[in-house]
């Protein structure tokens, strides 16, 4: 498949306004989502549910580690990808994105693909496996402002300096 797509818009996130921190919508002249459960199975950490069909997932570049992480949200035809500081580096990271896409249509044989549906556990129930003493020391207010973090996909778990092993490994293995 060859992916055609054209930049939309290289913006403001709205949410963060006036901050300088950059987001970018391409769009697709092709039907992206066959990709999806191949890049379910070639990916850690990611985000799919099939039924919309809907993929998120961190990018660190391709072929190339970019110098930074990139979240990605990619529905039929569209693609979200954020954060940036400017103009050249949202081009630079869609590029590489592009030749992603591209990889995992041409190894779509070499790989698993996976149909597993992100189902996250909610922020009461990860909050169960933090210390629950709101010490800051995550940089977050309290454990459970640390919990909705982790149930977005926005914090990993060992950013909690306080969590015993046994909790960490229990932790990690329902996120």
């Amino acid at each position: 498949m060859q992916i055609s797509y054209e930049i939309k818009a290289i913006d403001n996130i709205v949410c963060l306004p006036g901050t300088g921190i950059l987001r970018a919508v391409v769009t697709t002249k092709e039907d992206i989502s066959p990709l999806f459960p191949y890049i379910n199975g070639y990916l850690k950490k990611v985000r799919y549910l099939p039924g919309i069909p809907w993929i998120r997932f961190p990018f660190e570049g391709f072929p190339h580690n970019l110098p930074a992480r990139y979240e990605i949200a990619c529905k039929r035809n569209e693609i979200i990808l954020g954060k940036f500081s400017s103009n050249e580096e949202a081009v630079d990271v869609i590029v590489q994105l592009i030749d992603f896409l591209h990889h995992i249509d041409r190894e779509k044989s070499k790989i698993t693909p996976s149909y597993k549906e992100w189902n996250p556990p909610s922020a009461i129930e990860i909050f169960k496996f933090l210390p629950q003493t709101n010490c800051k020391k995550c940089g977050y207010r309290t454990c459970m402002a640390f919990a909705v973090k982790l149930a977005q996909g926005d914090a990993e778990p060992e950013e909690c300096p306080s969590i015993d092993e046994k909790k960490l490994a229990e932790l990690k293995e329902i996120l």
